[in-house]
């Protein structure tokens, strides 16, 4: 049996993740089951989901996708590596992916094969060339970039060589650096998993809907909740209707239930105003502990929002964005480390939860029933279908805090939106049979 995996944060789901659920039917049949594995209530930027795991899930599922599983929260907000380090080694563990699809900027699979293939950190022309960059002023990613140029200009051993110049092009796209990430997993395992890429098409790094026909996430997100903080709440539900073009029906409908009940979308400031009180209150010594942070980092926020005050010409993101983002600190890490913040997660975290342990089912349909029967013969890692199933493997320390972390992810990301807590303890596995939804 064949089955495709993707990796995904689906914030939200839109025509363009739809363009790639198509892709896999294309070239492998309709009949061959899609496995997703998915971020929980906080993706990869740090940031907050705008909507819940659940109306996520239930739109995946109407949209033609068998089985979604959940990324621990540790790996879901980590750097393109350790995301990757999450989330391809747990659908391996699977024990029924046959192919990887994933979408990238860069139209050369075996360019991006190259990158992966490169242990750059090893070659000694690597470090002389990044510590010359960085005293130079460069920050750390820029300084990386051009010491890994170096490698890929110095090596004559590469079957397919790479200019410098297309290297660094190809580095400066996200979904590239993923993509190579992915491939990386694929090839430390061993693994023989086909690799498949979709390149992106239109406006996929604007931050319009008006752009094109497949607009970012970022984009749409960014409407959302414009819509939410400029209109009243009966206006907010009916201009809706305005994201129908650039995502699906059912994921528009999952959502659109979850406002009219009184859950809120979800964004950077919900994240800033619940770390300001923490940033503020703790001394850099706890700060420089918690994941993603480090002392300098520490002390620069707590510098930085000593003297941060209110404004009502501004939304909170952006007076603390400007404050606090600087070249030696990208906003990303920032909010990386805010995430970790208020959820808990600590430096050693980052050491101790260095594989899956477990993968958390969320949902599947009538086809996925058949890929579950032999995930649970052939997988390595348990199956958690419930929160109370993790109960069993307590004496296990770094199970126990990675399972710890994902709760507390989904309590606080529950609590901001909609006042509740401790949902997962009611949580059943969603199911789609006969074109409906049981949840």
């Amino acid at each position: 049996m064949n089955a495709a995996g993707i990796v995904a944060e689906y914030n939200p789901l839109h025509n363009g993740h739809l363009r790639l659920i198509r892709k896999i039917r294309e070239d492998l049949g309709e009949q061959t089951p899609i496995v997703v594995i998915m971020s929980g209530e906080f993706v990869q930027r740090g940031i907050p989901a705008v909507s819940d795991r659940t109306s996520r899930v239930c739109a995946l599922l109407s949209c033609g996708v068998d089985v979604v599983l959940e990324l621990p929260f540790t790996f879901a907000t980590g750097s393109a590596d350790r995301f990757a380090h999450g989330a391809v080694p747990s659908l391996l563990r699977s024990g029924v992916i046959t192919d990887l699809y994933f979408g990238a900027e860069h139209s050369s699979l075996s360019d991006l094969s190259t990158i992966a293939k490169i242990d750059f950190e090893s070659d000694p022309s690597f470090s002389e060339t990044l510590e010359k960059c960085q005293k130079d002023g460069l920050p750390y990613a820029a300084a990386w970039q051009q010491a890994a140029s170096s490698v890929i200009e110095s090596r004559s051993d590469i079957t397919d060589p790479i200019s410098a110049e297309s290297f660094e092009k190809i580095i400066r796209e996200p979904n590239n650096i993923l993509a190579i990430s992915y491939l990386r997993e694929l090839d430390r395992a061993g693994s023989s998993v086909t690799p498949h890429l979709l390149v992106r098409e239109d406006a996929y790094h604007e931050e319009t809907l008006e752009a094109g026909a497949f607009p970012s996430a970022t984009a749409i997100r960014k409407k959302i909740l414009e819509k939410y903080n400029t209109l009243s709440k009966g206006e907010f539900l009916a201009s809706s209707s305005d994201l129908l073009p650039y995502m699906p029906i059912p994921m528009l409908a999952e959502m659109l239930q979850q406002w009219n009940s009184g859950t809120i979308p979800m964004g950077e400031n919900e994240l800033i105003t619940a770390a300001l009180p923490l940033l503020r209150s703790m001394d850099v010594s706890d700060l420089s502990g918690t994941a993603h942070m480090g002392p300098q980092l520490a002390a620069h926020l707590k510098n930085e929002v000593r003297t941060l005050h209110y404004s009502s010409e501004k939304e909170i993101a952006s007076l603390f964005r400007e404050a606090v983002e600087t070249r030696c600190f990208s906003y990303t890490r920032i909010l990386r480390s805010l995430a970790s913040l208020v959820v808990g997660q600590k430096d050693e975290d980052l050491s101790r939860l260095d594989s899956p342990r477990y993968l958390r089912l969320l949902g599947f349909s009538e086809k996925g029933r058949n890929v579950l029967k032999a995930m649970r013969a052939d997988s390595d890692l348990p199956i958690l279908s419930r929160a109370s199933d993790a109960r069993h493997f307590s004496k296990d320390p770094v199970f126990s805090r990675m399972d710890e972390l994902d709760r507390l992810s989904h309590d606080w990301w529950t609590m901001k939106a909609r006042n509740t807590f401790e949902e997962d303890f009611h949580r059943e596995v969603i199911q789609f049979k006969r074109n409906r939804l049981y949840r």
